[in-house]
């Protein structure tokens, strides 16, 4: 994920329009131990923080896993909800171990 951090969580953020559906990709380098690799997605989803009423859910779906990466698309969502979106994955050492990063929905030119 790119290195914008948003302001009230402090969380690692992506934006994404409402109507497309977008790749991302989380590294998990600096959370799982030094030798070790991320061997499954045991579990990915993401919550609407409340900045919009009744938001839509913003499905995601782990794509790909390779060493410390960990790939998956993000689509749908409201228009100027922030998404809270964790993974769980476990590591090559059978640990569980989770992330967390935000997705902004916002249509073209807003953030």
């Amino acid at each position: 994920m790119a290195s914008n951090i948003d302001d009230k969580s402090g969380l690692v953020f992506e934006v994404k329009r409402p109507i497309e559906e977008r790749t991302f990709v989380a590294n998990f380098r600096k959370i799982i131990a030094e030798g070790k690799t991320v061997a499954s997605v045991t579990d990915i989803t993401a919550q609407p923080v409340g900045l919009v009423d009744e938001a839509e859910a913003l499905t995601v779906v782990s794509t790909v896993v390779s060493g410390l990466l960990v790939g998956f698309k993000a689509s749908g969502g409201s228009d100027r909800e922030d998404y809270e979106v964790t993974i769980t994955v476990t590591d090559s050492g059978g640990d569980l171990v989770s992330d967390d990063v935000m997705i902004k929905v916002r249509k073209a030119g807003l953030v």
